[in-house]
């Protein structure tokens, strides 16, 4: 039951314009249940599978299908259909050996890239936040909603907070565990994940920091050697000497 005021659906004509909807599903769309990712920024899991995927044809056809659990989201089921699928995110269909990475795109937004089994084992989180709690220890919040907790042995010589806001973990799902940090310096490689630039991929040439996000940013070097300024938030982490993730049109 939804309280009062709220509901499941959204009207069409409110929804994202980056969202691939189909005039035949209707004036109502369904609406992403709040949490692991901004409302106008997701694809809700029912919409993946109907009207990216086309696994079934209608609403009634996914909802069922999700709600048997073939579906899983960073290593764990999920049935809810209105999930909100995200950037980075691993969809994960077992049952037909099919595995995607939510990724940026210039033309939709958010697309679904096809990856390999193997690559479907880990992902990339940003840390948005970091800090310390009782004890001394450090925890971490990640741009997908998760935290991962960093136990420091001395909180007076905190030696494993080896973290800065902005750098990209490279993290095992469903366990969490971190594989590697990828720091937000110069020279190691970008992709764009919002604003007019969205989904351009290359190497940060410069970070130009200024009082407050908005004002600061930094230029990134395109394989065509055009040179892209964007927004420090803007500004993803995908690899230091090469890609940590497969991506379109380009190869590890």
């Amino acid at each position: 039951m939804t309280r009062h005021g709220e509901t499941k659906t959204l009207k069409r004509l409110n929804t994202p314009a980056f969202l691939q909807i189909k005039r035949k599903h209707g004036k109502f769309f369904v609406k992403p249940s709040p949490g692991t990712h901004p409302s106008k920024f997701c694809l809700p899991l029912l919409h993946i599978v109907r009207d990216l995927l086309k696994i079934v044809d209608n609403y009634r056809e996914a909802k069922k299908i999700i709600g048997l659990g073939y579906f899983k989201v960073d290593g764990k089921v999920c049935k809810d259909n209105s999930f909100p699928v995200g950037l980075m995110d691993v969809l994960s269909i077992e049952k037909m050996n099919k595995y995607f990475r939510i990724l940026p795109d210039s033309h939709h937004d958010l697309i679904l890239h096809e990856i390999t089994e193997e690559e479907s084992q880990y992902k990339l989180c940003r840390i948005i936040q970091k800090r310390t709690i009782k004890g001394g220890h450090i925890q971490l919040n990640l741009h997908d909603g998760r935290n991962i907790l960093i136990k420091v042995n001395d909180p007076k010589n905190p030696k494993e907070d080896n973290y800065k806001r902005m750098d990209v973990l490279k993290i095992s799902i469903p366990e969490q565990e971190i594989i590697k940090v990828l720091k937000f310096k110069e020279n190691n490689l970008a992709i764009i994940m919002s604003g007019k630039n969205i989904g351009q991929i290359g190497k940060i040439l410069n970070i130009t920091k200024r009082f407050g996000p908005k004002a600061s940013t930094v230029s990134i070097s395109q394989q065509n050697s055009q040179i892209t300024e964007t927004l420090y938030d803007y500004t993803f982490i995908i690899g230091e000497d090469q890609l940590e993730i497969n991506l379109p049109n380009i190869t590890n």
